[in-house]
């Protein structure tokens, strides 16, 4: 008879009379039934996902606890990674379930669970990487949820420090740094900070290997804009934008960890912190410290560690041929001299070669851009807003779009106006033909009325042929509409939350038919007024507009089907707030809605639900965030706004109004691609992109009706014009 210890998970033979009893393994001495050293800590033989058998504590800190396990289906030790942030949760010893507190922990508890996935998810992109811990698999079970990864055999670069007494030749030092630098190559190629790189996440295994571990701060980099991101940073690895909850992080600032981590190997002196040395920079040049330390790996270390971010290397691979001495790197303070003098005389010829040859440099100048140079104007705009929306910084969102125009136009400037949603559409009617009527308008909710005194739009797309960009479904827009009156910044897909705790197979869920989400006899289903019209389009009914409302035999039944089974919401089905606290209790299963409404759900319901696609043939999207120009505003106020537009649809400004701000998905290919790599939940839009089918000629009205429908038919209220005549 054999027995696996839980510690070295090896097998060994028991006695005959080994029935009941407890046995110390004769392999690493661990005495079977040792309860774990922290009483929160899952015990040692606790079965997880039926395949994985806990073992004994690896590591544990604040906000997780990582085991030794054996894998049954697969006969391999591994290590599994339990979220369990101390002070949100708590746990019985000797059971498994955590308990997670209430208030405003619970959802604290719940946006870290969906980090903790989100860092399931990132490493798990990167299998083929043999510098990066593997994740075998992840699932949540208990409250909580588990990343399983690869068990490794060996020791981290800081205790093997401890063994080389605090530092490491330059060869060996380099060897290792260069191995990292292979693993966030792939990380920086699809736009991932790993943001916490220092001698005890790299990790020596037995036999060579040489792998980056902790994925737990890993964010997502944007190179263009100022992001909010928690501070999670090592004191003497991080660098100073890392201090900062809003700042632009890029390869870079990987760049300078990695840096400071091969300063530390071949000094043995740990940097001083970055914000301390932007005060008063003590730090010495490593040749100054060890004379055997090469120059040129001293510049380069120093290169990498430059407090100004626009110092250090762009790329892993400039830092890469650098520390192997490929290629020569200035001292940073003789490289930031020559920056200032390179500036001056640039400056000196520039206005040497305007004086000199004005005309024909504004004529190259065109023709490079594939633009004009505008005359004089003053664009002002108008934006509706919810009661819950900051116009401060709706304001400010479009002077941050308009950022690199306004540099490129100096004869134009920009009057932004927020107005409540509610006033909205009546002052513009009110302004119609009068100066207080703006040039530039938001219009997804205007009437034909201002629409009908909006010019056509042909020459904003004629501008973006002149750009790098591409679009998602511009193309087919334009050629939808007879009279492009609207020019849209993003567009919207239809998806179903699934709430957690309701569906037990809730991560896998994929939407066929209606059917599936209308058949459950125990938890109910909602679906939200403004995605009526993709609702009905995407599961196969015919819902149109042809000067009036015209639907099929199937759209009627999807209808019915829906008042029937609202008529214990009444009323509250056109109130989404109150439909969503109705998801939050759990009398919802399943809510459809816009791929939009993510923001929400993720600010007011997060952990509690998970995003899912519709997986029909064919699916119905809408255009979103749209935008016209007053027929009346003069030839440069229509120029200038004209060009605006287009501006606005470029990667830098698409970021900033969809990610930054949270509006909806990006039509700017660049934007999208990390829109999606932001949050793994908007994966499955990929999925849609073959699919969708717009119609923007009746999007407006369509949207109107489904309003009405809601209130009316749904709502149990007075007819829509009798039920359309009784069906």
């Amino acid at each position: 008879m054999t027995r696996r210890c839980l510690n070295c998970m090896k097998e060994f033979t028991l006695p005959a009379d080994s029935a009941g009893k407890l046995y110390r393994c004769p392999h690493c001495r661990h005495t079977e039934g040792t309860p774990p050293h922290e009483l929160y800590h899952l015990y040692p033989g606790t079965i997880l996902a039926g395949r994985y058998i806990i073992g004994t504590v690896l590591g544990f800190g604040g906000f997780g606890v990582t085991y030794k396990a054996w894998d049954e289906t697969l006969g391999v030790t591994v290590a599994i990674k339990e979220y369990y942030p101390t002070g949100l949760v708590q746990r019985v010893p000797g059971q498994n379930s955590v308990i997670i507190y209430e208030g405003s922990r619970r959802a604290e508890y719940y946006t870290g669970l969906n980090r903790f996935l989100d860092e399931a998810r990132n490493m798990a992109k990167f299998s083929d990487n043999p510098n990066i811990v593997h994740v075998e698999n992840f699932f949540e079970e208990n409250q909580t949820a588990y990343i399983v990864m690869e068990f490794l055999d060996g020791i981290s670069v800081k205790e093997f420090l401890k063994q080389e007494k605090g530092r490491l030749d330059c060869d060996t030092a380099v060897e290792i740094i260069t191995s990292i630098a292979d693993a966030l190559k792939d990380l920086h190629k699809a736009s991932i900070l790993h943001r916490d790189i220092s001698p005890d996440n790299i990790f020596l295994c037995d036999g060579g290997k040489i792998k980056l571990i902790d994925f737990g701060a890993a964010r997502f980099s944007d190179e263009e804009k100022e992001v909010t991101r928690s501070i999670i940073l090592k004191p003497g690895f991080a660098p100073p934008e890392q201090y900062q909850s809003k700042s632009k992080q890029g390869p870079w600032t990987d760049i300078y960890a990695l840096s400071a981590t091969l300063y530390r190997l071949v000094t043995g002196v740990l940097p001083d912190e970055s914000v301390n040395r932007v005060v008063e920079d003590e730090v010495v040049l490593p040749a100054d410290i060890d004379s055997n330390i090469p120059d040129y790996l001293s510049k380069a270390i120093m290169k990498g560690m430059a407090l100004n971010a626009d110092l250090r290397f762009r790329n892993i691979d400039e830092f890469k041929d650098a520390i192997q001495n490929k290629t020569k790197v200035m001292d940073v303070k003789a490289e930031l001299k020559w920056r200032k003098t390179k500036r001056i005389i640039g400056i000196a010829v520039a206005t040497l070669i305007l004086v000199v040859g004005g005309l024909t440099v504004l004529k190259i100048y065109k023709e490079k851009r594939g633009q004009v140079v505008l005359e004089e104007a003053k664009v002002t705009i108008w934006l509706s807003i919810d009661v819950d929306e900051n116009a401060d910084e709706e304001k400010k969102m479009i002077m941050d779009m308009s950022e690199k125009y306004l540099v490129d136009q100096p004869a134009i400037s920009i009057e932004v106006e927020c107005i409540p949603a509610e006033e909205y559409v009546d002052r513009l009617e009110a302004a119609i033909g009068t100066d207080e009527m703006p040039v530039l308008y938001e219009s997804d909710s205007v009437s034909q009325k201002v629409l009908d005194n909006a010019i056509n739009t042909e020459s904003v797309f004629d501008y973006l042929k002149y750009g790098q960009d591409n679009y998602y479904f511009v193309d087919d827009y334009r050629e939808e509409l007879s009279e492009c009156k609207q020019v849209p910044m993003g567009f919207n897909v239809p998806v179903v939350f699934v709430r957690r705790g309701n569906d037990s197979n809730f991560d896998k869920v994929e939407i066929e038919d209606f059917q599936y989400i209308s058949s459950n006899e125990e938890k109910g289903y909602y679906v939200a007024p403004n995605s009526y019209t993709m609702f009905i389009k995407s599961f196969g009914g015919i819902y149109s507009y042809d000067g009036s409302l015209e639907v099929d035999d199937y759209s009627t039944q999807l209808i019915k089907k829906l008042q029937t089974d609202s008529k214990e919401y009444g009323a509250k089905v056109s109130d989404h707030r109150t439909m969503m606290q109705s998801f939050e209790d759990g009398d919802i299963t399943y809510y459809v809605a816009s791929a939009k409404e993510f923001i929400e759900f993720n600010k007011q319901l997060a952990g509690l639900y998970e995003m899912r696609p519709i997986t029909t043939d064919k699916l119905y999207g809408e255009f979103s965030n749209m935008w016209s120009i007053d027929s009346d505003a003069s030839k440069e106020e229509i120029k200038a706004a004209e060009l605006l537009i287009s501006y606005m649809l470029a990667e830098g400004p698409q970021k900033t109004m969809h990610i930054t701000n949270k509006n909806s998905i990006p039509l700017n290919e660049a934007a999208y691609q990390q829109f999606v790599n932001n949050n793994g939940k908007y994966e499955i839009i990929d999925i849609y992109l073959d699919k969708l089918t717009f119609y923007p000629e009746d999007q407006k009205e369509l949207r109107d009706y489904s309003s009405q429908l809601c209130e009316e038919v749904i709502g149990q209220g007075k007819p829509l014009e009798d039920w359309l005549r009784d069906n």
